[in-house]
């Protein structure tokens, strides 16, 4: 049987040099492909780029729209008060005897609200009387003795030193008599002290001691609301003090159906804040009405007219910090952001420590962005505007 004549080896694997050229012939392409440049994908022409940052969508912002008008609104309690009021006391010491006028009386000028015990009063004056009358009896005692002695004396009678004696004592006598007669004027005058009188017309506010006690001169006994005028009375809070002008304007509404409003204007601010509220008393004066004003006691409330020059406040935190000085954002006619520098009034004490006081560089009814001011750019398009409350879920 014959064999099958075996195939001879491929071409460049019957020597080593000839499987070495195989093998680099099978790597030669991978290495070509790999020291190739990329090739660039050049997109279709009906492809759109993508959109540069300026023609981004517009961005929401939360802004405020700069208004007095929270100032003007704002309206606090308070009550009519009397302009003037005026503790009344006697000028001399003794026993309340009787008390006439009682609280909330409505007294004229001169009425009798109370006196003393008068009969003390009477016997001081009719001592005082008696020590006059006898000061007179020793002036002239006094005064008729020197008259002799100055006769004998110039006789030669009376020795020097006996007319000396008698001119000192007439002297002495005169001077006791002046006290006398000051000693009975000071008596009449706290005899006619006794009976308190009212200096104007007005209403007893206030009834500060009773029939029995025992005072001592300028002790206050009552105390008078005079007609001079009346004021309403209000407690504000430390920021608000920020916003007043001296000259402040303010609408009172009494909360009484059926009464007129009044205007007034600021009176006084008392310089010290109460301990616990650290509020401020303010006193409006009321301008004359053609009515009667209301009466002391009315509750009121008080309300802020605009002022001639608007103060206009932000949020501290809308306040842009740079190397300029402060700025805000403002939001533009076609909705971009403009940084615009700004001028900060005095800061705001007290409960609204978070709000600044502008006065200058904007004007009202700007739109201002409150809140992400360190992420905008200048004319950067902003969206809608939202109020600080609409951002929050």
């Amino acid at each position: 049987m014959t064999r099958p004549t075996p195939l001879p080896p491929p071409v460049g694997a019957r020597t080593p040099w000839g499987r070495a050229l195989s093998g680099l012939a099978m790597v030669l392409p991978v290495l070509m492909l790999l020291a190739a440049p990329p090739l660039r994908a050049e997109a279709p022409a009906d492809t759109a780029l993508p959109a540069p940052a300026a023609t981004a969508a517009p961005r929401p912002v939360v802004s405020e729209i700069l208004s007095p008008e929270g100032t003007r609104r704002r309206s606090f309690p308070g009550v009519i008060a009397a302009a003037v009021e005026t503790p009344l006391g006697f000028q001399t010491a003794g026993r309340i005897a009787t008390r006439p006028a009682g609280l909330g009386d409505r007294v004229a000028s001169g009425a009798v609200l109370a006196t003393l015990d008068q009969i003390t009063l009477a016997q001081d004056v009719a001592a005082a009387r008696a020590a006059l009358s006898a000061a007179e009896a020793r002036a002239d005692l006094a005064e008729q003795t020197r008259t002799r002695v100055r006769e004998l004396h110039r006789r030669g009678v009376s020795p020097e030193a006996q007319l000396e004696a008698a001119e000192a004592g007439a002297d002495s006598a005169t001077a006791s008599l002046r006290a006398a007669r000051a000693d009975l004027a000071r008596a009449e005058d706290a005899a006619r002290f006794g009976t308190l009188r009212a200096p104007a017309d007005g209403i007893i506010t206030a009834v500060l001691a009773e029939p029995g006690t025992n005072v001592t001169p300028g002790t206050p006994v009552l105390q008078l609301a005079t007609d001079a005028g009346r004021e309403a009375v209000i407690d504000v809070p430390e920021d608000v003090l920020t916003l007043l002008a001296p000259d402040a304007r303010f609408r009172i509404i009494p909360r009484a159906f059926g009464m007129t409003a009044l205007t007034g204007r600021l009176r006084l601010i008392e310089p010290e804040a109460d301990s616990g509220t650290r509020s401020h008393r303010l006193r409006i004066a009321l301008d004359p009405a053609g009515h009667a004003p209301p009466r002391l006691g009315t509750l009121v409330t008080a309300r802020l007219e605009r002022p001639d020059t608007p103060v206009l406040t932000l949020p501290a935190a809308a306040i842009l910090p740079t190397p300029d000085g402060p700025a805000v954002w403002r939001v533009d006619p076609d909705r971009r952001a403009t940084r615009t520098a700004v001028t900060l009034g005095a800061p705001i004490a007290g409960p609204g420590a978070d709000r600044v006081v502008v006065s200058g560089g904007l004007a009202e009814g700007d739109e201002i962005v409150i809140r992400g001011i360190h992420s905008i750019s200048e004319g950067q398009p902003l969206g809608p505007r939202q109020t600080a409350g609409e951002d929050r879920p």
